[in-house]
């Protein structure tokens, strides 16, 4: 058995996986690695993988006639009294409120209602308004083909202002989408929001197909449906939700930051939840097969070359040992060369 052919692909592959490791980027195995090149789509989950998973107030508006700053304090005390992701990042973008309000009436799906100095205040959704300024829906309107979620701020029933919240996407993740476009690699979208929000976070990101209104459970009918045509595909995912599409897709990857049952069944995991990882593993995927093309042509051209130097008895045992072993080093040799680090 020549030695080369045998060292023809285990070294490259050895090495292509511990220099993705000290990068953020751990593959449970060397096929795995290799596969990445052969993709046809990837599927991402939009929550938490291609966007940051929290929502941030992106923009607000208020009527003239009223003290914007007085206000928002007291908007900032009444969502202090909700847990809901969307008060949460309405209290992180204005300043800490000291304003003393604690009977806020909380309607599940409707929004917030509080009593203060003889006055209503309520934050809700556009839908529970009826009496609102024309340029106040309009302006709604507008912001919701953004993809973003728009709430109205009312003073006794009178709507005085509106913010607007959105789930931004990850500064890695358009980098990710362009480098996979450029190879050819069809990137999807999969969320459970609708589909004017889907697209929106999509047309910013540069993916063209998009499935929305998804159910937790239909993930992973969607990746078959993907796989009838588009095989082999990768999913990218960081949620219970999104488990079973992971150990169903022929690469599954999963958010460092996600769920220990997604991070069980994923082939890969992006440990700093950094998408431009992605695009490093599949520069590194691509030089790892074509090493070991390399390794394997130069190991069959060792051996036809002894085969016809034996036969024409122009060499003998110290030569042949020499090409025999030499061949060796040098395909162990090329393949440590992706321990060289590499650059997305």
């Amino acid at each position: 058995r020549h030695c080369a052919l045998a060292a023809s692909a285990v070294p490259a592959t050895l090495s292509g996986i511990s220099s993705l490791a000290r990068q953020g980027g751990l593959f449970k195995g060397g096929s795995y690695l290799a596969n990445l090149t052969q993709l046809k789509a990837i599927a991402f989950d939009k929550t938490g993988t291609l966007t940051e998973g929290v929502p941030v107030v992106t923009d607000s508006e208020f009527v003239s006639d009223v003290d914007e700053a007085a206000l928002t304090q007291i908007i900032t005390a009444m969502e202090m009294q909700s847990n809901h992701p969307l008060a949460n990042a309405i209290v992180s973008h204005y300043s800490k409120s000291d304003v003393p309000i604690t009977d806020v009436h909380n309607e599940i799906g409707k929004g917030l209602t509080a009593e203060y100095q003889g006055h209503t205040y309520t934050i809700g959704k556009p839908q529970r308004f009826k009496q609102v300024d024309s340029a106040f829906r309009k302006r709604a309107a507008t912001l919701s083909k953004q993809g973003k979620t728009v709430v109205f701020v009312a003073v006794d029933q009178r709507v005085v202002g509106l913010i607007a919240l959105m789930d931004q996407a990850k500064s890695s993740a358009k980098s990710a989408i362009n480098y996979l476009k450029r190879h050819d690699i069809q990137p999807v979208m999969i969320t459970g929001d609708a589909q004017q929000t889907g697209e929106a976070v999509a047309a910013d990101l540069g993916i063209d197909q998009v499935v929305a209104n998804v159910m937790p459970e239909q993930k992973v009918a969607v990746v078959r449906e993907l796989q009838t045509t588009m095989r082999p595909v990768a999913m990218v995912g960081d949620g219970v939700n999104d488990a079973p599409a992971l150990a169903n897709a022929e690469v599954g990857i999963a958010m460092g930051s996600g769920t220990d049952v997604a991070i069980d069944v994923a082939d890969v995991v992006l440990v700093e939840n950094d998408l431009s990882r992605l695009a490093l593993a599949h520069q590194v995927s691509t030089k790892m097969n074509r090493i070991v093309i390399e390794n394997l042509l130069l190991s069959m051209a060792v051996v036809v070359m002894l085969v016809v130097l034996n036969v024409l008895q122009l060499t003998n045992i110290a030569w042949g040992v020499m090409f025999h072993e030499g061949s060796t080093l040098i395909v162990i040799l090329n393949g440590l060369r992706l321990l060289i680090p590499q650059r997305a």
